[in-house]
């Protein structure tokens, strides 16, 4: 079957092979470039998922593909253990970005593996410290994958429903979200010191011996965008250094440079043990991994962890050197800065001619859009959000919808997104909740 034949498939044709998953939903889109991805019949759309949050260096960057395509003519997969420059050579830049604090680099091949490893390490760390317990705390609302390990630390009940022990893995206890919204308080600093003191109480209270591990999204993305208070995570940092508890730094959607920063925790000076990454670093194609501190990279002795693709994956080290090349000479962590703001103060301004929107909230590139039924009692409204999200789609706009209560609009476009283009997406944006007052 040639690649025309493919594409031409009906829906129907499409789902008759595929186990049911979220990657079923019309339109058909077979091409992209930039902020624009182009559907099965011609038609353009402003692509403000990205992926989601893969493709921040853009659709078919000329650079990424450039250097996948002559990558491609020398080696696609290293042959097992054995040393590749290209493979050194990223390790090597990654680490250069924290100062060579994070100066050891494991790659594998999709976020959830990363986090999986980097819990699996800082558990190998533990042994050799002698720690009494293997607890380790994660946060409600958080999402860190959907492999078993990864989805025990999600603190979302739905993505779990129907799994049995496969989603509660031993040993883990969630906390509470830094969600102001939701939370009642009137100060948001004294919020976020109390949402912190918290963890402190949970490790006194409900830790399973011995809490050894914390792993946390510096902005919970998947689960509505949530950026913490500013005293949250350097008063979660006390806290887990007072117990000796190892940091890890879940950046697999908010890393580089998506909030304005290269790594989202930069925001706020903290230095995590362990940072997941994955998503945008591989620049389309699969590229994920953990970096950590001297001390907990070298815990796994010899034959501990492996993975058949990541660090031999050839194409993929390649598309990471270019990615990271982009990033630096575009300055796409500023454009993301520079843009997020547009786009943050257009929404707070639609939220002023919209009873609907609820909340506006974001770093960079990384925005929530909560919709509720009443600003008073901040019922959620999710047939409103899926609506939203059909209706721009329709309009030529492509948006998620997220959280746990299926009411946030997740607005995390590629970040060569330009002024004209959060121009158009905020005016159908109010275009489409103008007429949507009835739903």
């Amino acid at each position: 079957m040639n690649t025309k034949t493919v594409e031409r498939q009906t829906p129907a044709v499409m789902d008759k092979h595929l186990v049911p998953g979220s990657n079923m939903a019309q339109p058909t889109i077979v091409e992209g470039s930039g902020c624009i991805v182009t559907d099965i019949d011609g038609k353009r759309y402003l692509d403000l998922e990205a992926g989601p949050g893969v493709v921040s260096v853009g659709h078919c960057h000329p650079r990424v593909t450039a250097a996948i395509r002559e990558q491609a003519g020398k080696m696609l997969q290293g042959p097992g253990r054995y040393f590749s420059p290209l493979t050194s050579g990223l390790a090597e830049r990654i680490s250069n970005l924290s100062d060579d604090r994070l100066c050891r680099v494991f790659f594998a091949n999709s976020g959830a593996e990363a986090n999986d490893g980097a819990i699996k390490i800082s558990f190998k760390h533990a042994t050799k410290t002698h720690r009494q317990g293997y607890g380790v705390l994660s946060l409600e609302h958080s999402f860190h994958g959907r492999l078993s390990l990864p989805l025990s630390l999600t603190g979302n009940a739905s993505r779990k429903k129907g799994f049995g022990p496969y989603a509660a893995f031993p040993g883990i206890v969630h906390g509470p979200a830094p969600y102001f919204y939701r939370s009642g308080a009137k100060n948001e600093l004294d919020f976020g010191k109390a949402c912190a003191l918290q963890i402190e109480d949970i490790i006194k209270t409900r830790a399973p011996g011995e809490i050894v591990t914390m792993i946390l999204e510096p902005i919970i993305c998947v689960g509505g965008v949530f950026v913490p208070p500013d005293n949250y995570l350097p008063e979660v940092q006390r806290i887990c250094r007072k117990h000796n508890i190892t940091i890890v730094m879940d950046e697999v959607f908010s890393g580089w440079g998506r909030t304005g920063k290269l790594m989202a925790h930069h925001h706020w000076d903290v230095e995590p043990d362990i940072v997941t990454f994955a998503k945008a670093i591989g620049g389309g194609v699969p590229l994920a991994g953990f970096m950590a501190t001297e001390k907990l990279g070298m815990a796994f002795d010899e034959g501990d962890h492996f993975t058949t693709f990541g660090a031999n994956n050839q194409i993929g080290m390649a598309a990471g050197h270019a990615v990271l090349d982009i990033l630096a000479e575009e300055k796409l962590a500023e454009n993301a800065q520079d843009l997020g703001e547009r786009f943050l103060n257009g929404l707070r301004q639609l939220k002023e001619k919209h009873p609907a929107i609820g909340d506006v909230r974001g770093r960079g590139l990384m925005i929530g859009v909560e919709l509720v039924k009443d600003r008073a009692t901040k019922e959620p409204h999710p047939a409103l959000t899926t609506h939203v999200q059909k209706t721009l789609r329709e309009r030529g706009v492509l948006v998620s919808t997220t959280g746990v209560h299926g009411c946030v609009l997740r607005i995390t476009p590629p970040l060569v997104l330009t002024a004209d283009q959060v121009d158009e997406a905020l005016r159908q944006i109010d275009g489409v909740l103008e007429d949507s007052r009835h739903v």
